[in-house]
Order: structure tokens, then sequence, then C-alpha cells
């Protein structure tokens, strides 16, 4: 158990503060038997790339070829010719493009959800699982010291934070810098100007992020040990409540 007015931001006694290598190297150790799992997340959320990529493309047959006088794109010279010279047809083209980015985009982002929870709920049982096994090959002075509801809400509280940085951090993180990467080809094939108008705010924000990150891993893990001994106080006070109310 803590001592009272100890400070919950300072150093914890035989503990080190591990860098960023450190962490993912020891997280990557963990998720080693669910690599199958998460590999299936990130090729699911690459194939949403090309989707978004998509979406607006019948917007732009209805626009330039619908509307417009615009000549008609060349990837639709698969269909007969007759076919896509009114633009009654050409409007039922655009739909069902829409219709059919749409519904599989929804599969895809359906496949990943149902794979990110699975793989997600398994690591994180494992991770907790460890953890356990941690607390129990720990001596008794550790726990006299800190008191068990620390253990308890390491395991409970703090183990899903494997599943947040392997499934809900990195993927994402690598799948939108290829939905980023391809946007600004896209754009710049487009316009050159636009893309470069569109890209002047992104220095500002690395900057902003590297500025206030060891800010906010400080509050957040300021906000983590408050938490922990208000639910040590509630432990301590409920499991000795027959001497408290007496």
């Amino acid at each position: 158990m803590r001592r009272r007015g100890a400070d919950p931001e300072a150093p914890r006694a035989g503990h080190r503060a591990y860098t960023d290598r450190e962490i993912y190297r020891r997280l990557l150790r963990h998720a080693r038997p669910y690599w199958a799992h998460i590999a299936g997340v990130f090729v699911l959320s690459l194939l949403g790339t090309p989707l978004a990529l998509l979406a607006p493309l019948p917007v732009k047959i209805v626009v330039d070829n619908v509307i417009g006088d615009h000549a008609v794109p060349g990837y639709l010279d698969v269909l007969p010719g007759s076919f896509v010279g009114s633009d009654r047809n050409l409007l039922i083209v655009a739909v069902t493009m829409l219709v059919l980015i749409a519904l599989l985009g929804q599969l895809v982002g359906l496949a990943s959800t149902v794979l990110q929870t699975i793989a997600g709920e398994r690591l994180k049982f494992s991770f907790r699982a460890a953890l356990f096994r941690h607390a129990q090959r720990l001596s008794l002075s550790y726990h006299d010291q800190r008191g068990s509801s620390d253990s308890l809400y390491r395991i409970q509280y703090d183990a899903p934070a494997i599943q947040w940085i392997a499934i809900n951090g990195v993927t994402p993180f690598v799948s939108a810098s290829v939905m980023l990467a391809g946007m600004i080809a896209v754009t710049v094939s487009i316009d050159w100007q636009l893309a470069l108008i569109a890209l002047a705010v992104s220095p500002v924000l690395v900057a902003l992020t590297v500025v206030f990150r060891r800010r906010l891993r400080h509050g957040w893990t300021r906000e983590r040990n408050l938490d922990s001994t208000a639910m040590s106080q509630v432990q301590e006070v409920l499991s000795s409540l027959r001497i408290v109310k007496a």
C-alpha cells in the first residue's frame, strides 16, 4: 500500500524508465503468437485504402460526364460504346460504382473490426495472464509495501495498453501512412500546387506533436498513478469495513 501523501509522480523504487525502443521490443515479443492476426488486420486496413481513394470517382463521373461534357474516362472502355454514350447510362454506372464501393468498404470494415476484436482480446488475455504470474512471483515485502490493489490495477486496467498499441495504434498508423501517400500521389497528379498547399500544415502538426508528446505522456502517467492510488484507498476501506464502521 502506498504511503499517504506520497507523490504519485515520484519514480518507483526498483523501476527504471524504458525507452520507446525497449517498450516496442518487449511488446513485439509478447505479441509474437498473434502476428498472423495482426497481419490480417494490417492487410484489411490496406484494402481500405484503395476503396477510400475510389470513393470520389463516381462523383467525378457525374460532374464531368453527366453534368459536363468531358470525354468518357478510359477505364470505362470495357463497357459497350452505345451504353456509355448516354447520360442516363453513365449515371447508372456511377451509382452502381458508388454502391459497390460503399458495400466493399463496409465489408472490409466489418471483417477488420471482427479480426481486431479477436486479436485484441486474445492478446490482452495472454498479457494479463503473464502479469498475474509475475505478480505471484514477487516477494511478500513488495506486496506489503505497494499493496495488492496496485498489482490488481496493473493487471485489470493497464494490461489493455498492449491491445491499444499493437492493434489500435501501430496498425492504423501504418495504414494511415499508406493512405496519406496515396492521397498525396493522387493530388500531385491532379495539381501539384494544390498538393503543396494541402501539405503546408504538416510541418506545424509534426512540430506540435513533438513538443507536447512528453507533456502528454507525463500527464497520462500521473493520471494512472492517481487512479491506482484512489483504488488502493477504496480497497483498503472496503476490505476493513467492519473495523472502519466500528
